[in-house]
């Protein structure tokens, strides 16, 4: 069987299954009696096998076969498994993961499983030896297989239809699947395809026999959790079973033969239940595929844009109407395009339960860490880039936060920390707590190890507080570990945390108690395609502040303006606020006839931008600066406005922290292919 077509959907699903995999041993080790995410485990690892297997990685189903031997030592066991024996089977995912990776690349697995098999083959004590059966009458039924009529044994027998979608592409893997799954429960007396049958097979329907004292919904489950599977059937041959045995859910109706007057009645035929119907309209899509949409998406979104202005002042009859009409479909779409975009946050948090087994293991500490808010949703691109910035505030909380067991015990805590990450809603962002209650931030010791760098003179130690202390932890290459490590101590942390998050338009605060803890607040959009803006302009160029910052804007001839030590200040009922023109703060000429002030919030404080001319909100498809424009810009993209001109946005955070100065240049023109 040719299996290069199917490799991007193998790769794809491994990844998935390995993903499953390391949360589910890490939730085993913590709670051993929980029999679903066992049978969880034994489902994926059947999956994996059988994938690979089918695929022709004959060393990834060789390793994942003496895992599932492992495996099996869950079932039936009072305790948890030892620490060690967690251990090895994390060390076999990651090998796995790598083989996934290797043959992303090059085709190959590249890797020699024999010393973990080995290693693997030494923790199975007492494999599973297979129950004798009584011998029984023989149940001699017409028209059943031959196999099947013949079985003697007095062991419940169920028969098992298979159903997969009209439009499977993978037949031959997913009949392996099935039928592999179906033999974990006991044993197969017969099935079609049979297993010699199976690379070749290329239909829908799948049909076993199996002998088997599980629970017809348990063998179900199992089978239903195969990808590209539209329904399952599972019934009872055997009379004298109660009803309850057949199966709670039948989805496809399978032809059963004519005369079985010792068989159970077939199941009656169901309308498709919602389970199903879930897994039939599930698609895989690339996601090339989203950016293609998305990038259309917002050409449409400009288009419309110049048709809404053109349309304005054209007093041509029904045009208004057809405008506004094509304006509500539009957004109808866009909205759906950016739905089809949402991933939910667990992409991210289901890296963290591993990730922090083996940095506390690694460092003596004892830490709970507890995931909240894992269905909050935000946009592909968003979650992609999220990943690194969340391990370093982890790491952080971990190498520096959190104490040893004695020590925490000493300060009258709990010899356990506790490590919070959760994820919530707000408007239109997402806002991402990472919170420990660890030690907090020390402002002297701050201060000292400031000053040992040159960041603060030595006269300034004591002087420093808190607020000061955090400041200073976000400066380049800044650390206060004694050693270096590879967890932490090399000044690539805090700064880079930021930045990186700067990029996807979002920002990070910060707070600490020394003693009770640290709160690391992360807030950023939903999405970075389409950005609601406020539109103004400043010298003659367009600029956009992203409206989620701004919180007002005023008439500068309205309000009052003082001098201040040389410096104009507006004089507001809740503050007083420098005035800075827009376009001479990010390097280009000042605003000749400024009439208006946008009033945004920034890094820490409130900015008044002077501008020349308020044009309005805008829908905005935002576009990278090119690298020319430097990581210093107070510009944080562009966009291509309804006319062609370019609009470049603001990075309000950037621009609070710069205080002014010039630090944009680039002409308009300049950025126009980027943008």
């Amino acid at each position: 069987m040719d299996t290069s077509e199917y490799i991007g959907m193998f790769l794809a699903e491994s990844r998935e299954h390995l993903q499953t995999l390391n949360l589910a041993i890490i939730r085993i080790e913590e709670t051993p009696s929980d029999s679903e995410t066992i049978d969880e485990i034994f489902r994926i690892a059947h999956s994996l096998k059988g994938m690979s297997g089918t695929m022709g990685f004959a060393r990834m189903a060789a390793l994942t076969h003496t895992m599932e031997d492992v495996f099996e030592t869950l079932r039936g066991r009072t305790g948890g498994l030892e620490r060690r024996v967690i251990d090895i089977l994390l060390e076999c995912l990651d090998v796995l993961e790598g083989a996934v990776e290797a043959i992303e690349t090059n085709g190959d697995e590249n890797f020699d499983p024999t010393t973990l098999i080995a290693r693997l083959s030494e923790l199975i004590r007492h494999p599973d030896e297979p129950v004798a059966a009584a011998p029984a009458a023989p149940a001699v039924a017409a028209g059943l297989p031959a196999a099947v009529a013949e079985f003697t044994a007095d062991v419940p027998l169920l028969h098992i239809e298979v159903a997969l979608v009209a439009d499977v592409m993978m037949p031959a893997v997913r009949a392996y699947m099935a039928l592999t799954a179906v033999a974990d429960h006991g044993e197969t007396i017969w099935s079609s395809p049979t297993p010699d049958e199976v690379d070749g097979f290329a239909g829908a329907a799948i049909e076993a026999w199996l002998a088997t004292e599980h629970e017809p919904a348990t063998v179900e489950a199992a089978v239903r959790a195969i990808p590209d599977v539209e329904a399952v059937s599972v019934s009872a041959r055997d009379r004298a079973m109660e009803p309850a045995t057949e199966a709670p859910v039948a989805e496809a109706e399978v032809e059963e033969p004519a005369a079985a007057p010792t068989a159970a009645a077939p199941a009656a035929p169901v309308h498709a239940a919602p389970a199903a119907r879930s897994t039939a309209q599930t698609v895989r899509v690339d996601a090339v595929r989203l950016d293609q949409l998305m990038h259309y998406m917002g050409e449409l979104v400009v288009h419309r844009t110049r048709v809404e202005s053109l349309a304005v002042g054209s007093g041509i009859d029904g045009l208004a109407e057809a405008v506004g009409d094509l304006t509500r479909s539009s957004q109808a779409l866009q909205a759906l395009v950016m739905q089809v975009r949402m991933i939910e946050v667990d992409a991210v948090f289901m890296r963290f339960p591993r990730l922090v087994r083996d940095l506390s293991a690694k460092m003596g500490k004892q830490v709970d860490l507890v995931l909240t808010g894992r269905d909050t949703e935000l946009d592909r691109t968003v979650v992609d880039a999220l990943g690194d910035p969340l391990v370093h505030l982890v790491r952080n909380s971990l190498d520096h936060a959190l104490e040893p067991p004695a020590e925490r015990e000493a300060a009258g805590k709990p010899a356990t920390g506790v490590l919070e990450l959760s994820a919530r809603q707000a408007g239109g962002n997402v806002v991402i707590t990472v919170r420990d209650d660890g030690r907090g931030i020390d402002p002297a010791r701050v201060a000292a190890k400031a000053a040992e760098r040159g960041l603060i003179p030595a006269d300034a130690v004591d002087s420093v507080d808190m607020t000061r202390a955090i400041e200073l932890l976000f400066a380049a290459g800044f650390s206060t570990a004694e050693q270096t490590s590879d967890i932490s101590g090399r000044g690539v942390g805090m700064d880079a945390v930021r930045s990186a998050l700067r990029s996807l338009g979002g920002a990070v605060v910060m707070t600490s108690e020394k003693g009770v803890g640290t709160t690391v607040q992360v807030r950023l959009p939903l999405t970075l395609a389409i950005m609601p803006a406020l539109l103004v302009d400043s010298g003659s160029v367009p600029f956009a502040i992203p409206l989620e910052r701004v919180e007002r804007t005023v008439n500068l001839a309205e309000q009052t303006v003082r001098s201040v030590t040389g410096r104009r200040m507006l004089v507001l009922k809740d503050g007083v606020l420098p005035l800075l023109d827009l376009g001479e703060a990010l390097g280009y000429e000042p605003a000749p006839d400024a009439g208006f002030v946008v009033i945004a919030r920034g890094a820490e404080r409130r900015l008044a931008l002077v501008v020349e001319a308020l044009v309005g909100q805008r829908e905005l498809v935002t576009r990278p600066l090119p690298a020319e424009a430097g990581s210093q810009s107070c510009l944080s993209g562009g966009a291509v406005l309804s006319d062609g001109t370019i609009s470049l946005i603001v990075d309000c955070d950037a621009l609070a922290e710069a205080g002014g100065a010039a630090r944009g240049g680039k002409a308009p023109s300049d950025l126009a292919n980027a943008a």
